[in-house]
């Protein structure tokens, strides 16, 4: 991130408000004249950084935005070929130890599966994402894993029974090393979606039950 601060025109700024304030008299002939055309401008650059991350390729964006259209197309075998057999899901119930979580390729394809038949979903569209790779190089607290993360925000319209909510999400996706999604932290207001569809799904299909 780079800030440049225009200290010619600042200058320039208070010499004027000075003589208007402090001289409202025309200066003496044999007063020396300020030539403000001489006033260089001089640009002080400051470079941002943080120790525990670095930007990532986009490459990482590209792959996320393609996984979560085919979640939103249904296309569930499609997106699980993006996925790690050991992909974890986290839904936004709860904080960092509470939240109901999905272990395993089988249980998330499995309970996706189930909420498209039972939730009474007609379609979601999935538009206008905004994406934040990046690279943790440094342990970060929570007890998040390092590594590569796509942070995405994105508008979700979405169909229940003929009644259109839209929503705008959050999920975090986390990369291994063959470039496959092995975990999903979501964050979005699930009461939208629970007055859509008239029940509470993650309370039925949790995996537990």
């Amino acid at each position: 991130m780079k800030v440049v601060f225009r200290s010619s025109i600042f200058v320039l700024i208070v010499i004027v408000l000075f003589n208007v304030g402090c001289n409202s008299d025309p200066a003496p002939a044999n007063e020396p004249v300020i030539e403000t055309t001489s006033l260089k401008s001089d640009s002080s650059k400051l470079e941002i950084t943080n120790p525990n991350f670095v930007i990532a390729p986009v490459e990482y964006s590209t792959l996320n935005e393609q996984a979560l259209n085919l979640l939103s197309k249904f296309e569930f075998d499609a997106w699980g070929e993006m996925l790690s057999d050991n992909v974890t899901y986290a839904f936004p119930d709860g904080d960092v130890n509470t939240r109901t979580t999905l272990k395993g390729k089988d249980a998330v394809l499995a309970w996706w599966k189930k909420w498209k038949e039972k939730s009474g979903i007609g379609s979601m569209t999935m538009s206008e994402f905004n994406h934040t790779p990046i690279n943790v190089v440094s342990p970060i607290k929570g007890g998040a894993t390092m590594g590569i993360y796509d942070i995405t925000y994105f508008s979700n319209k979405m169909v229940f029974k003929g009644k259109t909510i839209a929503l705008r999400m959050n999920f975090v996706a986390h990369f291994n090393a063959d470039k496959k999604i092995d975990r999903y932290n979501t964050y979005y207001d699930r009461s939208v979606i629970i007055k859509a569809s008239g029940k509470n799904i993650l309370e039925e299909l949790k995996p537990n039950k």
